[in-house]
């Protein structure tokens, strides 16, 4: 029994084989390509981006300045690839395929650092194809893969101030952490946790003069984007921000659909939900060890988790757990025993590579209109009309009904300026083109409805709101026909600050200060509830009713 024993303790014990490597290499970019795609909603900032080029600014429709994206450091990047004459498309798969590329090289660098030889990575290559989310959201055309490089650059950061920690360090920390911000803000739950740990660089090594410095200087990107977003669009906070979390429900209401998401993990994506569970259970033995950087990266992914269920989770399957899986690969990395590599081996070969139905076998033709509940498989519904080989062979791409209404609409002659509503804005709004104005019932692109409460008929990441009696008119003219008494007001304050020529007002300075201080919410919660419509009225209407 000894001898059984101590022969399967060698085996997982003994260096994976060289040639692996290159075979793992070969296997995850084949994967990844193969895999590419573009889901609906990444179109919303696609919309963003043409009309920069073409000179309207950062907006989504673009007689209004409205933050319609969550991730500026995303968009600037896709602003920069297709400024060099890249169709938009192909520069979110390209700055994909750059930001995961190096994501991996910079976990395989570390762990082979570590180890001692770069062809003990190549399990790091197998072990990440295991996660359905991470396949799934490396490409999607949203911002999920530079979150996967920014959160690899601060963990490394963050675990190095245990050797060193001088000015360089400590600004790079924040440095790294306001970019994860500018990215997307909650991701830098994943990073407070690592604050606690700073007292002990700056009790031993730095004076709080340099201390404070290098923070301030690392988190200046995050005072400029706020005083921009600030002075340019009004707000702090995305648009997007205020259409999901300003609807009306509480925690309590949202709480239960956040656990039905976690279970929903567990059961399409147990790798992924195994990892990452792993990794806030182990936060006690964390501290008990005294491996406060374990334990803060345990805490952190912890409470990333928690804040996505306290919002109710999300309507597209896996996607805010691509982000904290690999973050948990990386504590498996810095932390990991000779045996991981082969056992990740051994999980890869049983779940992905016997697996038939993994995506190593995947075809253009590929679709799956899986739902459960509210949470979609995103990828099984859009990937037969938006992957990368099928872009190569149509003519009119991507093969959607609701881009074709859109390519449609934009041909046809209509009336100048006539507003209409719609709550399919990704295709649609990008291929109906610059010059039409489009109302979101679910708000994630107009000021006005995301400061209204949601509908009764709401799903998760849907939040559909009423129509104002006389908004659709107001857009179209360009004077404010809103009926209900309240809300004019606040419409003609709103428009101050979203369709201002002139930035830099008194007038529109001391109404920036008043929205953000929550001045005008009285106007909101007096408006009369029985004036809005319910739903979109018959001659407004665009985009709506086309299925997959």
């Amino acid at each position: 029994m000894n001898s059984v024993l101590e022969k399967i303790r060698s085996f997982f014990q003994k260096p994976l084989p060289k040639f692996l490597f290159p075979i793992s290499c070969i296997l995850f970019i084949y994967v990844v390509v193969l895999n590419s795609w573009v889901t609906e909603d990444a179109y919303i900032s696609f919309r963003t981006v043409d009309n920069f080029l073409n000179g309207f600014g950062l907006r989504w429709n673009t007689y209004e300045r409205v933050q319609a994206y969550t991730h500026p450091l995303w968009l600037f990047g896709l602003i920069f690839l297709s400024f060099l004459k890249i169709p938009v498309y192909y520069s979110s798969l390209i700055l994909s395929w750059i930001c995961v590329g190096a994501t991996v090289y910079l976990l395989i660098s570390r762990f082979a650092k570590r180890e001692g030889g770069l062809f003990l990575g190549s399990w790091i290559f197998l072990v990440l194809l295991t996660s359905r989310a991470f396949v799934d959201f490396s490409s999607s055309g949203l911002e999920n893969p530079l979150s996967f490089l920014l959160i690899v650059l601060f963990l490394e950061k963050a675990f190095d101030l245990k050797i060193k920690a001088d000015f360089r360090d400590i600004f790079l920390f924040f440095f790294y952490l306001s970019l994860s911000y500018l990215n997307r803000q909650d991701t830098v739950l994943l990073g407070l946790p690592f604050l606690l740990y700073l007292y002990k660089p700056l009790k031993e090594k730095l004076s709080w003069g340099k201390f404070v410095s290098a923070s301030v200087l690392g988190i200046l990107a995050i005072l400029f984007w706020s005083v921009f977003s600030l002075v340019y669009y009004g707000y702090l906070f995305p648009n997007t921000a205020y259409a999901k979390l300003n609807t009306g429900l509480t925690v309590s209401h949202l709480w239960p659909y956040g656990l039905d998401y976690l279970e929903n993990s567990f059961r399409w994506d147990i790798f992924t939900s195994l990892t990452i569970s792993s990794v806030i259970l182990l936060l006690p033995y964390f501290l008990w060890k005294k491996r406060i950087l374990e334990a803060a990266l345990s805490a952190g992914v912890g409470l990333y988790i928690l804040y996505i269920c306290s919002i109710g989770g999300d309507f597209m399957a896996g996607r805010f757990f691509a982000l904290p899986f690999v973050a948990c690969i990386f504590l498996f990395s810095e932390y990991s025993s000779t045996y991981l590599p082969r056992v990740s081996v051994l999980f890869f070969v049983a779940l992905f590579l016997l697996n038939q139905n993994s995506y190593l076998y995947i075809t253009k033709d590929y679709t799956r209109l899986r739902n459960d509940g509210e949470i979609q498989d995103e990828k099984g519904a859009y990937f037969r009309s938006t992957n990368l080989i099928r872009s190569v062979q149509s003519q009119d791409f991507p093969t959607h009904g609701w881009a074709d209404v859109g390519r449609k609409h934009r041909k046809e002659p209509r009336e100048p300026g006539k507003a209409c509503a719609t709550i399919n804005v990704g295709f649609y709004g990008y291929f109906a083109g610059e010059d039409r104005k489009i109302i979101d019932s679910n708000a994630l692109t107009d000021p006005l409805l995301s400061k209204l409460k949601s509908v009764s008929n709401w799903r998760i990441g849907h939040f559909t709101r009423n129509i104002p009696l006389g908004y659709l008119e107001s857009v179209t003219s360009g004077q404010n026909q809103i009926q209900d008494p309240h809300l004019k007001v606040y419409y003609d304050r709103l428009k101050l600050l979203t369709e201002s020529e002139d930035l830099f007002t008194k007038e529109r300075f001391m109404e920036i200060l008043r929205e953000n201080l929550g001045g005008n919410r009285n106007l909101i919660q007096n408006s009369d509830p029985r004036t809005p419509w319910v739903g979109i009225p018959e001659g407004f209407r665009c985009g709506l009713g086309v299925g997959y």
